[in-house]
């Protein structure tokens, strides 16, 4: 079966090709929901000892792509990161990864508010297959997208305390614009025509996981801190939007509730 026409979209996921399933068979088309939701925040001390809570984690959504190409982690030492200079702590590298052929998309972009639940993103259009990870988008919101400008024009916006034992307690409020779509997250699934969604989950404890909040410098009239571009609360803060393993990817059975 020719795919050509099957999807539409940036990714031209349609080709000239049958995309094949094994044993002969070939792809069909089929949709489903993706939605996305959060890991709460423990109250177990950061790796820089602080206690975080956080009262708004907004973010911007989307476009999110679907490709065959599996996630491997690397077996070889990780390269020198200039991270460590500033106080970062070794993560896992990823491995060699090509996305191979394009499976589905969803296009549509949306501002989330992560601490209130599952929020559903739109329905991708797809094919059956053997899915291995996806792309996800986090761009700067529009005047469409975030008409409430709950984001203030960036990609993630955190507010909330933190407090450690010795630094004291900080008022943050601070944000993040990635430069490209968070690629390679795992996502390994055989997909045939059941009945069911993709549930996108962020992990807020990666995001923050690095921060050292006593960078954060310049606090407003209320005596909320914001995270100078080169200091390293926000390097840190970016290097955990930006972390692969930050986003756990299921497939739910059954239709959305």
């Amino acid at each position: 079966m020719n795919r050509r026409g099957m999807l539409k979209g940036a990714l031209a996921l349609a080709t000239a090709s049958a995309l094949s399933l094994g044993c002969g068979s070939e792809a069909e088309r089929r949709t489903f929901t993706v939605e996305t939701t959060a890991t709460p925040l423990s109250q177990q001390p950061n790796e820089r000892g602080w206690r975080i809570t956080l009262d708004t984690a907004q973010v911007s959504l989307g476009p999110v792509r679907f490709f065959e190409g599996r996630v491997l982690l690397s077996s070889r030492s990780p390269r020198f990161d200039v991270y460590s200079l500033i106080g970062g702590t070794a993560h896992a590298h990823p491995g060699h990864y090509i996305p191979g052929d394009a499976l589905g998309e969803l296009l549509e972009t949306h501002t989330v508010n992560l601490l209130g639940g599952v929020t559903p993103l739109g329905t991708a259009s797809a094919v059956t297959g053997e899915y291995g990870s996806l792309e996800l988008t986090l761009p700067a919101p529009t005047a469409t997208t975030d008409a409430q400008g709950v984001l203030k024009g960036h990609a993630v916006r955190l507010v909330g305390t933190a407090t450690h034992a010795e630094k004291g307690q900080v008022r943050f409020d601070v944000a993040a614009d990635l430069p490209k779509p968070v690629a390679g997250v795992r996502f390994e699934k055989s997909l045939g025509k059941e009945a069911g969604r993709v549930r996108i989950s962020v992990d807020l404890r990666k995001w923050m996981d690095r921060i050292d909040f006593a960078t954060a410098t310049d606090p407003d009239a209320d005596g909320t801190y914001t995270f100078p571009a080169d200091s390293q609360a926000q390097n840190a803060l970016l290097r955990g939007v930006e972390d692969t393993t930050a986003y756990v990817v299921t497939w739910e059975e059954g239709a959305a509730q």
